[in-house]
């Protein structure tokens, strides 16, 4: 089983870094889309491949968001 369909996306945040959890808990709107999908993304790469995810990249993932960019890496099978 995925980690990710384990605990609801916050609580997922919360055990990454707790100031990531609360900047993207004050999201809205477009920036909340981006954002939720850029994570999701990140955290099934990182469960895939059995590896922590990264702080800097849930940063960086909630910093474009909010800057209206999606930006994230292209993938064969994004429905996994």
């Amino acid at each position: 089983m995925i980690a990710t369909e384990k605990f609801p996306l916050a609580e997922r945040l919360k055990m990454i870094d707790h100031i990531q959890a609360r900047r993207y808990s004050k999201l809205g709107g477009p920036a909340l889309d981006i954002a939720t999908e850029g994570i999701i993304r990140h955290l099934r790469a990182c469960d895939r491949m059995d590896v922590n995810p990264d702080v800097a990249a849930v940063r960086e993932i909630i910093d474009d968001a909010l800057n209206g960019r999606r930006v994230f890496a292209e993938t064969f099978n994004n429905a996994a």
